[in-house]
Order: structure tokens, then sequence, then C-alpha cells
């Protein structure tokens, strides 16, 4: 789905107070808040006319199954923004509902999802990105530097070169949603590949990513600064994390922001998320820094249980591995 935009091209959130349904626009004077009069029900976002036709208008287009309309996402003001990539992963037979919310932070949202037809496992995540994460990537630059992606006429050009939208525009924002997730899915299907422990990937849209749920029906997996665990076990989750970001690196990837809220733990094993950050040390100069850095978070991470490695030393054994 593309981010939502006024008559004037400014970029406006679908969770402001005053961002338009879709469907409508804002006008040019705002007006007064409306008092809703007594005895009359306020109705909820996702009952407003607007928003109904546009989901029956997204629901014709994606094809020709029963509407998607969970419960769970009723009376949410973000509901059709979060329902735009839902109902593609919805029609793709990888989801048949959303059981509820289990995560959210500035950047995103992660819903548990009951799986379809055409996935392998019962319970499948949602990751789904607002339009404001990018407020909070204004000093992004040491990660985008090199990044290599595809502009409108199909091109392969650098993130920050020629053929990009300006940053300052709302296409230039919108484009950088895009690239970052499309990234993002990139990134972690190839850390996959290579064998490092993260969930399984399966489909990617707009704003949205659905992928392997952590966790069983009662409970979502843990992050690393949620549990506790004895020396033996910290041990093996360190060992198990080193050797993740090597195999990561071997694929001429750097995860670039390992620490303990973007590692999960499952059945005593340590799973690594949130790749969009992630860079290519074949491109610019930070990338030995930030391995170096990745090293030292997850060492520190698990040293109050007992683990220990020379960080400094495994960083540096790591890079010039690599250069070989």
């Amino acid at each position: 789905m593309s981010p939502i935009n006024s008559p004037t091209g400014a970029w406006l959130d679908p969770e402001e107070e005053d961002a338009p349904t879709y469907g409508t626009r804002r006008k040019a004077n705002k007006q007064p808040k409306q008092v809703a009069r007594a005895g009359v029900a306020k109705q909820s976002f996702e009952s407003n006319p607007d928003v109904q036709r546009w989901l029956s208008e997204t629901s014709e287009a994606e094809g020709h199954k029963a509407p998607f309309a969970p419960e769970s996402l009723v009376g949410r003001r973000d509901g059709a923004w979060v329902l735009s990539s839902l109902t593609h992963f919805y029609e793709q037979d990888l989801i048949v509902d959303v059981l509820r919310e289990v995560k959210s932070g500035k950047e995103a949202t992660v819903f548990c999802c009951s799986g379809g037809t055409g996935a392998d496992h019962d319970l499948l995540a949602a990751k789904i990105y607002r339009p404001r994460m990018f407020r909070s990537l204004s000093n992004d630059a040491q990660y985008r530097e090199g990044r290599v992606v595809r502009n409108e006429s199909g091109k392969n050009v650098k993130l920050s070169g020629k053929g990009v939208p300006s940053r300052g525009s709302a296409k230039g924002r919108a484009f950088q949603i895009s690239s970052w997730i499309e990234y993002e899915y990139a990134t972690q299907q190839l850390a996959y590949g290579l064998g490092v422990r993260t969930p399984r990937l399966y489909s990617q849209t707009g704003n949205g990513l659905l992928m392997e749920y952590l966790g069983d029906a009662g409970q979502v997996a843990p992050r690393l600064s949620e549990i506790e665990v004895g020396r033996g076990e910290a041990q093996d989750l360190l060992d198990s994390l080193v050797e993740s970001i090597a195999l990561l690196l071997s694929g001429h990837r750097i995860h670039g922001d390992l620490s303990v809220y973007n590692i999960l733990v499952w059945d005593s094993q340590a799973y690594i998320i949130d790749f969009a950050q992630a860079v290519d040390p074949r491109h610019g100069d930070g990338a030995r820094a930030l391995l170096a850095r990745d090293v030292a978070r997850v060492a520190s991470a698990l040293a109050p249980f007992g683990a220990r490695i020379d960080a400094p030393a495994v960083a540096d054994r790591l890079w010039w591995d690599y250069l070989q």
C-alpha cells in the first residue's frame, strides 16, 4: 500500500490524530474538532464509509476470496493501514486470521497470525511498518552507504545516488520506505539461506513482512533482554551468535545493530531479527567498526551469566578471515 499524501505533497501518517481516513483529503484549513452529540455513539475508524469502500476495492483487486476482516483489528485507528498488507498475505493463502498484537515499537507492530494452507507453520508473524519509522532514521547514512536498490524505471541505483527521489519530498520518503523494507526482506532471506538462525520469511508487500512465528499459542519468544540463563546455556548462546555473525559476513553482510532487543531466544536457541540496517562490508568505511560493535554487544549481553569471549580478538579474526 502506498503512503497517504496530501494535495500539497505533504507526508501524512495514518496514526496521527488529524490524518485523513482513506479516500478523503485533508482540508486546507483545519476544522475545529467536532464534539459527539449526546446519545450518539462514536463510530470506530474501521466503520468509516470511505475506509470500507477502500477495503472493498482492495479486496476486489486482490482476488475473489471472501473479504478478510479479522476481529482483532476492529476499532484500531490504523486498522486499514495494517489490513492493506495483511490482505495480501491472506490472498496468498498464507494466513487465515490475525490472533493478536504481540509487540509494538516506534517503527513497527508485530501480529501473531494463524497460518493458511500455503504456509508450513501453524503460526506466522506479520511485521507491519509505520510511515513514522523514518523520523527515527535521520542518522542512517552509514547504513545507506553503497546500498543498491531499483528505482521506478527498474534500474539498479545507489540509494544515495542519482535516479533516486529526494528524501525531502513525499515521493522520496515513500521510495525510501519501500526500498528499506525490501532490503530488509532480501537480507533476512540471504541470512536464512546462509544458515544464520533467523525466522524463515514467507512474503513481503508494501509496508509488511510475513515470517515464521517464534513462540507458541500462549507466548511469543522473549528478547534476550527478557531472560536469565545458566552459565552453560549462556556460553552456547554466545557461541551460536558469533557463528551467525560469521555466516552473515560470509554473505557480505554485517547486521550493524545487534542488541538484546533484536535477538529472540526460543527452545534454547538465539534467533537474530531486524536486518533493515545491515551493511555490505564491500562498500563504505564503517563496516569493520559495526562488526566489532555487534560482537561486543552480544558478548556484553551474556557476560552477566558467565559467558566469555575476547570480543575485540574475535571481531579481528572474523574480519581478517573475511578478507582472505
